[in-house]
């Protein structure tokens, strides 16, 4: 039987293509837990929000690849408590 260790720490995944960092996030004992930060190819951040035990807490937020909020999510566990989008309009 093969013996996996369990995951704890900071972790990253680096874009093979351009070497930026593509994702940060964090396990305790084998779970997602604490922030996670997701990555555009350009660098800019596309998601950011944290975990407990696996289940998405607090805020959440999506950005577009220049850096403009567009999605702002809250949860409690497993309860999404609201969600605001945010657009911006080109004149």
């Amino acid at each position: 039987m093969l013996n996996k260790s369990t995951k704890n720490g900071f972790y990253r995944i680096i874009n093979q293509r351009t070497g930026k960092i593509k994702l940060l996030k964090n396990y305790k004992n084998g779970k997602l837990h604490g922030k996670i930060i997701y990555y555009w190819d350009n660098g800019r951040i596309r998601l950011s929000g944290q975990y407990n035990k696996m289940f998405r807490i607090g805020i959440w937020r999506n950005y577009n690849p220049q850096g403009e909020l567009i999605l702002e999510e809250n949860y409690d566990n497993l309860i999404k408590l609201n969600e605001s989008k945010q657009t911006r309009l080109s004149i």
